[in-house]
């Protein structure tokens, strides 16, 4: 290292002023070089850093996301099952019942086999109900107890026929209520 500098020293001494100035303001020029290369490298990989940890970022408030959304539906599907296996209804007896409640003559229920849905392990009971002469307040008070029974039971279809002259109506119902297989 010595010797690299006097090697240095005794070259500049042979110079002369102008060319040392040349060789000092070349020199000035490559060491702002190599501080600019190495701030501009280091800005880069900051830079560089910076990004990633903001994409992690948003990667993990996005699985954040999903998980809640994950648990919500967990949760949801599982009162669902608990609803399901505790629906045990007769139909046709608890369509009876509700209907002397409610002051409705049921002159028909039509029960229909038991359906499995597909894909899952849930099975559909479901009757055909007609309901002939029947005043539109009963029927909606027949079908509001109906579907705010404990367990699960819907209505799925219904067609409704006006009488005008004796102010009644007369109403096709499909009921059906849903039980896990066992």
């Amino acid at each position: 290292m010595a010797d690299l500098s006097t090697t240095i020293q005794s070259s500049l001494a042979t110079l002369s002023a102008r060319e040392r100035r040349m060789v000092l303001a070349a020199g000035f020029a490559v060491s702002v070089f190599v501080v600019f290369m190495v701030t501009f490298s280091f800005s880069n990989k900051a830079t560089a850093i910076r990004t990633r940890t903001t994409q992690k970022i948003d990667k993990l408030s996005r699985v954040q996301e999903l998980a809640a959304s994950y648990n919500q539906s967990r949760s949801q599907r599982e009162m669902a099952e608990r609803q399901l296996a505790a629906s045990n209804i007769r139909l046709s007896s608890f369509l009876e019942d509700i209907a002397k409640q409610k002051g409705v003559e049921l002159p028909t229920i039509n029960p229909k086999a038991d359906v499995a849905l597909e894909g899952t392990k849930i099975v559909e009971s479901s009757v055909e109900v007609t309901l002939t002469d029947v005043k539109l307040n009963r029927l909606l008070e027949f079908l509001q107890a109906v579907e705010g029974a404990p367990g699960v039971v819907k209505v799925k279809y219904m067609r409704l026929e006006p009488r005008v002259a004796s102010e009644s109506i007369t109403a096709w119902l499909q009921i059906a209520t849903y039980h896990l297989k066992n």
